[in-house]
C-alpha cells in the first residue's frame, strides 16, 4: 500500500483532506456486520459460538468483534471460518462463576489481507 506523505503546509483543510485520505486507505476495504445475539448463561469453561454473516470476507482475513452489552470476565473473539462467515465466540475462561448475558447486538469488522 502506498501512503502519501503529508502535504508540508499550514492550510488545515488541506491537512483535514490529506488525513480523510488516509483514513479511507486504511480502513477503506473493511467488512462489516451485525446481529442480534442472545448467548445465555455461559457456565464456567464453556464457550458459545455465533455465526456472522460478512459479505466479502475469505480465509485469512482479520476479524475482531464487539458486543453491545458488558461481557463481564468472560473472552470475546472472532474469525473468518468461511467465506462470509465469522465466527465469534464468548468463552467463560474458568472464571468460577457461570455469566448470564442478555439479548444485545454483535458487531464484527473484518480487515482485508492485503498479502
Amino acid at each position: 500500500m502506498f501512503i502519501e506523505p503529508p502535504p508540508e503546509t499550514d492550510d488545515v483543510k488541506e491537512l483535514r483532506s490529506w488525513c480523510h485520505k488516509l483514513q479511507q486507505q486504511l480502513l477503506g476495504d473493511d467488512l462489516k456486520g451485525s446481529e442480534t445475539w442472545n448467548p445465555g448463561n455461559v457456565t464456567d469453561g464453556e464457550m458459545v459460538a455465533n455465526d456472522v454473516t460478512v459479505t466479502g470476507a475469505v480465509l485469512g482475513d482479520y476479524a475482531i468483534a464487539s458486543f453491545s452489552l458488558d461481557v463481564a470476565d468472560l473472552v470475546l473473539d472472532a474469525q473468518v471460518t468461511a467465506t462470509d462467515t465469522v465466527t465469534v465466540t464468548l468463552t467463560n475462561d474458568g472464571i468460577g462463576a457461570g455469566v448470564d448475558l442478555s439479548e444485545g447486538t454483535l458487531y464484527v469488522r473484518v480487515f482485508r489481507r492485503t498479502t
